[in-house]
């Protein structure tokens, strides 16, 4: 790993876990081991580092969506590749950060720049899987897309009214709710082998 990419990783450790506002650039120099000097070499202020952060942890998703282009998968194989790959890659992001984003506009423009390519991406692969015939035909895949995408958030960040349960668990049920819903009988069994495999793992509790 280059000098670079370590104090991106430091940076993402500890604005995961204190928020932005919490962490100053002397914080990240001692956690990453470097002078302050080096960490102004790579980067001209904080938000130019959260910027860089942001990109780093949306490179894996960019990256697999880029080689599910060429994959002979069926576009489901796809997302639920998608969703193993974002419970691997959780960086459980506290609430403080979330909060403290609002106050950094170039890193806010990354965060929109990202979910639009996300909707255009999920909404091609949606259309994909209509040809493919495990979708279900004559729905509004960017009204889907939005779903999806705002389900991920709710799983990131759900309401008091959820609280009392683990992320993981109303990341399930909305997920397994959701799939279901957008798929044909054929959708459905590819799923439903999913399914069995991951209960199998313990990965997967929805009550069924």
């Amino acid at each position: 790993m280059s000098l670079k990419n370590h104090i991106i990783e430091t940076s993402i450790e500890l604005f995961s876990q204190n928020g932005i506002k919490r962490v100053s650039m002397d914080d990240i120099s001692r956690k990453a081991n470097v002078s302050k000097r080096t960490l102004y070499d790579f980067f001209k202020d904080k938000e130019d580092l959260l910027i860089e952060a942001l990109y780093n942890i949306r490179k894996p998703v960019a990256n697999y969506f880029e080689m599910s282009e060429k994959s002979s998968e069926t576009a489901l194989d796809v997302i639920l590749g998608f969703r193993s790959l974002m419970l691997e890659r959780s960086t459980g992001l506290c609430e403080n950060f979330w909060e403290d984003i609002k106050r950094y506009p170039g890193a806010i423009q990354v965060l929109k720049d990202g979910q639009y390519k996300f909707l255009d991406e999920f909404i091609d692969l949606l259309k994909r899987g209509e040809k493919e015939e495990i979708f279900v035909s004559d729905i509004n895949y960017e009204i889907v897309s939005m779903l999806a995408h705002n389900e991920l958030r709710m799983a990131k960040r759900p309401s008091d009214m959820l609280s009392k349960f683990s992320i993981r668990e109303v990341h399930n049920t909305v997920f397994y709710i959701f799939i279901r819903g957008i798929c044909t009988d054929a959708g459905r069994k590819i799923f439903d082998k999913y399914v069995m495999k991951v209960k199998y793992q313990k990965d997967f509790s929805v009550g069924i």
